[in-house]
């Protein structure tokens, strides 16, 4: 497989994840949280059994297997249910970007636990995404603090899922890189997630599958394909692509996942929305550039003695 090929189809995998949101959305409020949360990660668990089949165990470490596990657990019902509970369309899409605050705080994770240098930029980049989460709660009304909180807590319960669920996956990617050592449990996660959500549910005593559609079945399976599609393509993007280009355009998958989220939901989105996630989006990219200065760096060289190139060029003629 070409590396082009192998960039193309890891950059695919960004394109189903931002997805996501509206799909599970959609899903949902046709036929409930539970149940709908349930019926993805259980169909996307098959698919990657299929995908990535059963690990080998003897070359994952017992503690990753544990605290991966775990961690994975959360983040998929924080984010899920974030989502689910959410009241509106766009009240799904805002909480969305809040998780996705997660690139942000991973490199600050990554700080904490020294796996990376302090960076002033650091700091920068997240007061930046903070800023941005601050932009979108505050609406059109303009920056008011009283807005602000009665935003919030119009549906407190899903926001602070999504910013546990952001907390919780910069530690997942922190273990992982520490704990990994290069193996990929990623069936037995989404097994375990499906499990766990079967269980609530009969707890709960709601494990009955409810009459579906064509078009919430089609919206079932097309969620399903994109969870399980989506670390698949990236697996093969990641081992045999760009993974710089990979990594710089998965920042922008909060622009693309609320413009997928309002064709989905067909719901308008705010200027003040639109600049939030802009700046969330700026954000996550400067503290990815804070810590990756030596990639970055001979980029900007080139792109520069090009551009003085082409002003040569132009004063020959």
């Amino acid at each position: 497989m070409s590396k082009n090929l192998a960039t193309l189809i890891g950059l695919s995998a960004i394109l189903m994840w931002a997805s996501m949101v509206g799909l599970v959305k959609h899903i949902t409020a046709a036929i409930g949280p539970d149940i709908g949360i349930t019926l993805i990660y259980s169909f996307s668990a098959v698919l990657l059994l299929i995908i990535f089949r059963v690990p080998n165990f003897k070359l994952i470490s017992k503690t990753y297997l544990i605290l991966g596990t775990a961690l994975f657990i959360a983040y998929e019902l924080c984010f899920s249910f974030a989502i689910a509970y959410s009241k509106t369309a766009q009240q799904a899409i805002e909480v969305s970007i809040v998780n996705y605050l997660w690139p942000s705080l991973t490199i600050l994770a990554l700080v904490i636990f020294k796996e990376l240098k302090f960076n002033f930029m650091i700091i920068l980049g997240l007061l930046i995404s903070v800023t941005g989460i601050i932009f979108i709660q505050a609406g059109n009304d303009g920056f008011s603090l009283n807005s602000i909180l009665e935003h919030l807590h119009s549906n407190p319960l899903s926001y602070i899922l999504a910013f546990i669920g952001a907390i919780i996956w910069a530690f997942y990617c922190v273990i992982t890189k520490k704990m990994s050592n290069g193996q990929n449990p990623i069936s037995i996660f989404f097994i375990c997630v499906a499990l766990t959500l079967w269980l609530k549910l009969f707890i709960a005593g709601h494990a009955t599958v409810p009459t579906l559609d064509l078009t919430t079945c089609a919206s079932l399976v097309v969620a399903s394909a994109a969870i399980g599609l989506g670390y698949a393509a990236w697996n093969i993007g990641i081992i045999h692509g760009n993974i710089t280009m990979l990594v710089v355009s998965s920042y922008f998958m909060p622009i693309i996942s609320s413009v997928l989220a309002m064709l989905v939901l067909q719901t308008q989105l705010s200027i003040s929305f639109w600049q939030g996630t802009a700046m969330v989006t700026a954000g996550s990219f400067i503290c990815w550039v804070s810590t990756n200065w030596n990639i970055v760096y001979p980029f900007f060289r080139r792109i520069s003695r090009e551009i003085r190139y082409l002003f040569k060029l132009n004063r020959w003629k």
